[in-house]
């Protein structure tokens, strides 16, 4: 099956952070910050159930590299990705809007 891939503002928020954060730590990390997501984002079409359920019907994926966690749900044959966050962020103080 294939996947298609939906992003919450939330989401597309934090990966513009993130990335604008290592751009501003090292001139082209934050470029090879988004290239790490994009290739997460690539296994999570190809295989979305390979991620563990870290909180009722949200699964997370690790980014290569990055200390970053892909949140996201599946519905039929849409990914959702919740959040993009620094996996030092405990996922019970999120913010409880989407």
């Amino acid at each position: 099956m294939a996947y298609r891939l939906t992003f919450s503002s939330r989401a597309v928020r934090e990966m513009g952070a993130a990335q604008a954060w290592y751009e501003s730590q090292s001139t082209g990390l934050g470029e090879e910050f988004v290239v790490a997501i994009e290739l997460q984002l690539i296994r999570l079409q190809q295989e979305p159930l390979l991620y563990a359920e870290v909180i009722p019907k949200v699964r997370r994926a690790l980014a290569p590299r990055f200390p970053y966690g892909l949140f996201y749900t599946i519905k039929g044959d849409l990914i959702h990705v919740l959040a993009v966050i620094h996996e030092s962020r405990h996922p019970d103080l999120w913010p409880k809007s989407r």
